[in-house]
């Protein structure tokens, strides 16, 4: 099999995973705290991994010359990134903030255009129209429901969307540049980093790691214990995985399902079908997804 057929099944394996676990990360978001679920699932990370690696015979200390940009891209792609994405999850639901995420490769784009002088496509214009459409759309919808507009949860998933791009190359950049770390080993840096800077933002937060672990029923101990399994380590490792050995813009368009699968389960979850801003924001969503990567493809 084909290192480019394989990275399709990591990706699609990531997305599949991360779409069951983002609604389990909504749940304790609103019922916790976004903080809290963002630290936990990144210790959960970690303690999948360690063992993973003694197994494979795999370091657990990296130099800091191989070990930066993946160190870099977990304090701020898998710390504040997800915290911004499960503040999002919060106030405008997990379908929504990941349609957000299709601006993810414009800024991929825009970044190798500014540093590697990569040529931008006059269609990438028409994807952010488009995009642009779906954040009014998600605005108005708000609107109507309880006369204010939803700006703070937009603002949050944007945030979300740049930290997460700039981990993403941070994460690329460490792979091509030292081919010998696998995407567990990437993976295992980048929760190390998250969980310590969360570790240490916390106390000023008065967000405790383990008291609300405790209070919680054996069911939503096991819960929330089986979606960071999913979300946070099965999902990354997969998806660190794709983005070594595929291309960044046929993984990238993969993972851009997200929001489809996502849209599907959270209507199952609260058993209601999807308004028609939310299908008209998926219209949106298809057509600028088309303007990204027709042209790549075509």
């Amino acid at each position: 099999m084909g290192n480019e057929v394989l990275a399709y099944f990591y990706a699609f394996g990531s997305v599949a995973t991360f779409s069951v676990a983002a609604l389990v990360y909504t749940h304790f978001s609103l019922k916790i705290s976004a903080l809290w679920m963002t630290m936990f699932k990144a210790a959960v990370s970690v303690w999948c991994s360690v063992p993973l690696l003694l197994i494979v015979g795999s370091p657990l200390y990296f130099p800091v010359a191989v070990s930066w940009p993946f160190l870099l891209s977990g304090a701020l792609g898998l710390a504040l990134g997800d915290f911004f994405l499960l503040s999002a999850y919060r106030r405008i639901g997990p379908a929504r903030t990941l349609i957000l995420f299709g601006f993810e490769p414009l800024v991929v784009g825009a970044f190798s255009y500014f540093v590697w002088e990569e040529e931008l496509q006059s269609m990438q214009f028409f994807a952010v129209i488009f995009f642009v459409g779906c954040l009014f759309l998600f605005s108005y919808e708000r609107f109507r429901a309880n006369r204010q507009w939803e700006i703070k949860g937009l603002l949050f998933a944007l945030a979300g969307v740049l930290l997460d791009a700039v981990g993403v190359l941070l994460s690329r950049y460490g792979f091509d540049h030292t081919p010998q770390v696998s995407g567990i080993e990437g993976h295992f840096m980048r929760s190390v980093a998250a969980l310590v800077v969360l570790l240490i933002v916390s106390p000023y937060f008065r967000v405790p790691f383990y008291e609300p672990f405790k209070k919680l029923v054996f069911k939503e101990r096991f819960m929330v214990s089986m979606a960071s399994v999913m979300g946070t380590f099965l999902s990354l490792v997969l998806y660190m995985q794709a983005i070594k050995i595929g291309k960044m813009a046929t993984v990238t368009s993969i993972v851009l399902t997200d929001p489809m699968i996502s849209t599907t389960l959270e209507s199952f979850w609260k058993r209601q079908w999807p308004s028609r801003y939310m299908w008209a924001a998926l219209v949106c969503f298809a057509f600028a997804m088309l303007c990204l990567f027709y042209p790549q493809f075509a």
